[in-house]
């Protein structure tokens, strides 16, 4: 089911609930961070268990019903009742009257409530050591992702951990966590591991051989500076943000003027996003131009291509087309699910329904054409997909329970965003041509007081270079998110980006050059049981590469990979013969690349984050997809010599590195003392298959 969907329907099967709150639990989830057992995250911390009341809500045992209490009191008394405070305020008593307090209970996974279920006395040995711990979690810096951008302190560290600022926060993770950090990876994992995070390809052996021989202290940088000014940067980092700006091709039937969802042509937005990175264009200029490029410079068509992000969002259905502007564009820029408030005021943050209605307004007017483009007057052929302003007067009613059927037309919106974001919405500035405002609600994105457009933003690059980011919930930064392991790190990362013209290649130099990013992938028993999920990235967490990674790797070790840039998008039917990278395919409902789709491809409704599955079709697109069969044919052919001789440069096409000794042993007995074509290309298809070959370590 759709992720927003879903979301809808939780909220009317718990609509009914008075006092059970789920976002009660979310809040205390938070506030507890990883102190909180799974055990006591549960209802019935507050409440009695397996059984029910009249009125829907389960009766509370005695810790809930000093909560209870408790807010009732301040209340009365005009104080704030958010449950974070009333559950600090009452830690230290000891509900049950069972002599252990609240909060000591809590931590080690009992219920405050229940006299019956007593810590034991071994359990107890352990309170005191873990109280202290977090308490001072609690005087921590604390996460506030509403609040203005503020840059925290850099903690202070000796050593080569305290040369890059986002080293010295990690390394505080370590310290109170008792973590020993790996050692920084070799020379040639780095090189692998750099070169496909920045430019999505893999380095030649001649080029890993040049690093590992260079021992100037600056080699890496260099190297980093050089992957940068690459043209391929834009093309790997254009693909991460075309999937959170939901890139898609037109669906449905061209021919029959049959357009189902996005535009023809669309892919001219695409070559604006590669071209824009390659740049270094801000990323708040991008912001602008995607949302208002038509309402900042409408005779410029370099500039329009970038709307082609609303053109994108084109559906046959008004409602359903408006809605997705909505909700995503949220979800996107600012990390909020703003469309929980379409029918309801929202159950976790504080948008109330018709401010929602008030973000729609902001969009009403707009509407999708294709322009001709110079050469071609014929826009079935070729054109410019992209937005701008068909109905100035355009009204916006607010919808009876998100009942489009039900409009309240007595009191139509005016445009605005939700009041607790704290920013306000400029005055749109209009013209003949526009309301002008998209391109206020841009600028008010894009404000650097906006507290959460450049904390999204940071969240995502992160995430994809470390393979899991720093705030869980990348599309939910409101209160059903997830609590940041490293909060200061956040809002120091953020506050550098913004202060750098919200450079993106600034932000990638940055974090790849860190101690943190260049450590080892090997594990370590001692800190895998303190923290099994690299929370405080004590080493660099394997990760597989994405689809398009690994089918574009199968090209280059081949000597067949095509980087001609941009243009039309390319039938994916295609995708086995046409060698182009494989950003260039089309992207749609049911037209889609099928050996993209087996691992993975990003989703064409909505992908923030990709997820991964482990099926055997894999490896044997791996092994035998006319694909890998026809690049094994090529790289066999490449290779001269036999036995030793091919076993080596078998290894340095394919995996960028040299044979282990009992690798070469192996691959040599395999190939014989007179290997036929079919053998070398067997093992060439096996060192696809190689574990190493879809991996980034």
């Amino acid at each position: 089911m759709h992720r927003t969907s879903m979301a809808i329907l939780l909220a009317l099967l718990t609509a009914g609930a008075t006092a059970a709150k789920p976002a009660h639990k979310q809040a205390i989830a938070n506030h507890a961070g990883s102190f909180l057992p799974a055990r006591a995250n549960e209802c019935r911390l507050c409440h009695m268990p397996g059984e029910t009341a009249p009125k829907d809500d389960k009766p509370r045992n005695a810790f809930g019903e000093r909560l209870e209490g408790l807010r009732a009191e301040l209340k009365k008394a005009g104080k704030p009742t958010a449950i974070e405070g009333r559950f600090d305020t009452v830690a230290d008593e000891d509900a049950d009257g069972d002599g252990v307090s609240n909060i000591v209970e809590i931590l080690l996974g009992h219920f405050p409530g229940e006299a019956s279920d007593k810590p034991s006395a071994d359990e107890l040995k352990t309170s005191e050591s873990l109280l202290g711990k977090y308490r001072r979690y609690l005087a921590s810096y604390a996460w506030k992702p509403f609040d203005p951008i503020q840059r925290p302190a850099v903690p202070k560290v000796d050593g080569d951990w305290g040369k890059n600022p986002i080293d010295a926060f990690i390394a505080e993770g370590h310290s109170e966590r008792e973590l020993t950090p790996r050692p920084e990876a070799d020379k040639g994992t780095l090189l692998r591991r750099v070169t496909f995070d920045l430019i999505g390809l893999p380095p030649t052996m001649a080029q890993v051989e040049a690093f590992e021989n260079d021992p100037s202290p600056k080699a890496f940088e260099s190297i980093v500076d050089e992957l940068l000014k690459s043209p391929r940067y834009g093309e790997r980092w254009g693909r991460h943000w075309m999937d959170v700006w939901r890139y898609s091709d037109a669906a449905g039937w061209s021919g029959g003027n049959d357009i189902r969802d996005s535009q023809p042509h669309v892919w001219r937005w695409r070559d604006w996003i590669v071209e824009s990175l390659n740049a270094d264009v801000g990323y708040d200029r991008m912001v602008r131009e995607m949302l208002a490029g038509d309402e900042i410079a409408p005779a410029d068509q370099k500039v329009l291509r970038a709307t082609g992000y609303l053109a994108r969002n084109f559906k046959s259905s008004r409602e359903k087309w408006m809605t997705d502007v909505v909700d995503h564009t949220f979800l996107a820029f600012q990390g909020l699910t703003i469309g929980c408030a379409r029918c309801h005021d929202h159950f976790y943050d504080p948008i109330e329904q018709v401010e929602y209605y008030r973000v729609r307004a902001i969009f009403e007017p707009h509407k999708i054409r294709l322009d001709a483009v110079p050469g071609e007057a014929d826009t079935k052929k070729d054109g410019l997909a992209r937005a701008y302003d068909a109905d100035l007067k355009a009204a916006t009613y607010l919808y009876e329970r998100g009942d489009e059927r039900h409009p309240v037309k007595s009191k139509p919106l005016a445009p605005g965003i939700p009041a607790f974001l704290k920013v306000a919405y400029p005055e749109p500035k209009g013209t003949k041509e526009t309301t002008g405002r998209r391109l206020a609600f841009a600028n008010w994105l894009t404000e650097t007081k906006n507290p959460l457009t450049a904390r999204v933003a940071v969240n995502h690059i992160w995430m994809r270079h470390f393979g899991q980011p720093l705030v869980p919930s990348v599309f939910d930064f409101g209160k059903n998110g997830r609590r940041p392991q490293h909060p200061a790190l956040v809002d120091w990362l953020t506050a550098e980006f913004v202060e750098k013209k919200w450079s993106m290649k600034h932000l990638h130099k940055l974090i790849v050059t860190s101690r943190t990013y260049r450590q080892a992938s090997t594990p370590d028993a001692k800190n895998l049981a303190i923290d099994r999920d690299n929370l405080d990235f004590w080493r660099m967490a394997p990760r597989r590469l994405e689809a398009e990674a690994v089918r574009d790797r199968l090209l280059a070790v081949a000597g067949k990979l095509d980087l001609k840039a941009g243009g039309p998008e390319l039938d994916p039917a295609t995708g086995l013969t046409v060698f182009r990278r494989s950003l260039y395919f089309r992207h749609a409902h049911e037209k889609q690349m099928q050996f993209l789709k087996l691992f993975d491809a990003p989703g064409v409704t909505e992908c923030y984050q990709r997820r991964e599955s482990i099926v055997p079709q894999q490896a044997l697109a791996l092994a035998n997809s006319p694909l890998s069969e026809a690049m094994a044919k090529e790289l066999a052919k490449s290779i001269s010599g036999d036995g030793e001789a091919f076993v080596t440069a078998a290894f340095e096409r394919v995996l960028a590195r040299r044979p282990t000794t009992d690798e070469r042993k192996e691959c040599i007995a395999f190939l014989g003392s007179k290997p036929t074509p079919a053998r070398r290309e067997s093992l060439v298809l096996v060192l696809f298959n190689h574990h190493e070959f879809a991996t980034v370590r």
